[in-house]
């Protein structure tokens, strides 16, 4: 079944919003000693007063530093100290490409690995598949883009 048009307009904002955060994406690289450390210290702020706000002890407070700094702290840990600190956190899971190039690339794999067989045995008899191969790659790659759902129904890599 083929997309709707509905659901290929969602995808095309999305894209355009992961664009704009791609672009800026510099701006959110996490400082050295995490976000929590940077912004109480620019505060003025000591990690005593972030414990009494949170209702936790200081040493908490150094831990949680830690866990940020080393990527393992918690969301809902962070967005506590977001807020304690006057602030909320700003979250996104953002693709390397946009989504239309995943689609694409993921396609024309999978088209690829269809007609592969064929361009396969027409080589084992010495035939040369050609671009007539190519073009048939190419319009299926195309046809699978139609209905992206299709495209991770196969289990491979």
């Amino acid at each position: 079944m083929a997309e709707r048009p509905v659901e290929v307009i969602a995808r095309r904002q999305l894209d355009e919003r992961l664009a704009a955060i791609r672009a800026a994406s510099g701006l959110f690289d996490r400082p050295q000693r995490g976000w929590i450390a940077t912004l109480r210290r620019a505060l003025g702020m000591p990690q005593s007063r972030l414990a009494h706000q949170l209702q936790v002890s200081r040493q908490a407070i150094s831990q949680l530093e830690k866990r940020e700094a080393d990527g393992s702290i918690t969301l809902s840990a962070l967005e506590q100290a977001a807020e304690a600190l006057g602030g909320r956190v700003i979250y996104a899971v953002v693709p390397n490409q946009p989504l239309q190039e995943t689609l694409s690339r993921r396609a024309l794999q999978l088209a690829s690995r269809i007609t592969g067989s064929v361009r396969h045995t027409m080589r084992l008899e010495d035939q040369d598949p050609g671009s007539d191969l190519d073009r048939r790659t190419l319009d299926l790659a195309a046809s699978l883009a139609e209905s992206p759902s299709r495209l991770w129904l196969s289990p491979d890599e």
